[in-house]
C-alpha cells in the first residue's frame, strides 16, 4: 500500500506528468478528496489543463527534492477547493468560469476533510507542518509586488523563509497557466521576490524601513 511519505517523496522526485499520473489512484487511496480533480474542466481561457494536470505540472514546476515536504503536498492540492467555488462572470460576454475564494476553500478543505482522513490512516502531520502546509495553500494566488508592504504583511503570518517558499509556488502555479502577459508578470514579479531582491527587501524591512 503506498503512504503519505511515498507520495510525498513522488511529488518531490518525479520528472514528467506520467509518473505522478500513472499514480492517481494510489494517491486517491490515501487522499480521497482528490478525486474531484480528476477530470474536471475548468472553462477558463487561462487554463489549458484539467484541475488535476494542472496541479500535477504545477508540482513538477517546482525545484526538484527541496527539503520541505509540505511544498510539494501544497502544490498537489492548493486548488482542491476550485469545483466548489465556480460561478459565471458577471458580465454577458464572459464565457470564462471563475473561482472567487478558491485559495481559502481549499486551504479549508485540507484542513477539515484531508488532515482528518490522513491521521484516520495513521499518516500524522506535525503542527508546525500542518500550518506551513496550510499558509501555503490559503495564500498561493495572493497578490504581491516588489513593495515592502505586501512583505511585511507575509511576515506577520509566516517566516521569511517560508514567504519564498510561497513564491516559489506562485511562480509553478503560474508557468502551469496558458502564458498570457498577465501570467507573466506575475511570473517575473514572484521569481525576484524568491530571489535576490526578495531578500534586498527583507534587508530593508530589518533595517527599520
Amino acid at each position: 500500500m503506498i503512504t503519505l511519505k511515498d507520495i510525498i517523496q513522488l511529488l518531490k522526485n518525479a520528472k514528467t506528468s506520467d509518473e505522478i499520473d500513472d499514480k492517481r489512484e494510489d494517491i486517491a487511496s490515501v487522499i480521497p478528496a482528490i478525486q474531484q480533480m480528476f477530470g474536471y474542466d475548468q472553462m477558463n481561457a487561462a487554463h489549458q489543463y484539467d484541475l488535476w494536470l494542472h496541479s500535477v505540472y504545477t508540482t513538477l514546476n517546482l525545484p526538484r527534492n527541496l527539503d520541505d515536504d509540505m511544498l510539494y503536498l501544497a502544490a498537489l492540492l492548493h486548488d482542491i477547493g476550485k469545483p466548489e467555488c465556480r460561478c459565471q462572470g458577471s458580465k454577458p460576454e464572459d464565457t470564462n468560469m471563475h473561482y472567487y475564494g478558491h485559495p481559502v476553500k481549499s486551504m479549508e478543505i485540507v484542513r477539515d476533510v484531508v488532515i482528518p482522513e490522513l491521521d484516520r490512516q495513521g499518516f500524522y502531520i506535525e503542527a508546525e507542518d500542518m500550518k506551513r502546509l496550510l499558509y501555503y495553500i490559503e495564500y498561493h494566488d495572493d497578490h504581491v509586488s516588489l513593495r515592502l508592504k505586501h512583505l511585511r504583511r507575509h511576515l506577520r503570518i509566516a517566516d521569511f523563509e517560508e514567504f519564498q517558499k510561497l513564491m516559489l509556488l506562485q511562480v509553478a502555479d503560474a508557468k502551469a497557466h496558458v502564458l498570457i502577459p498577465l501570467v507573466e508578470n506575475r511570473i517575473m514579479i514572484c521569481s525576484a521576490l524568491a530571489g535576490v531582491e526578495g531578500e534586498e527587501l527583507y534587508k530593508r524591512i530589518l533595517a527599520g524601513e
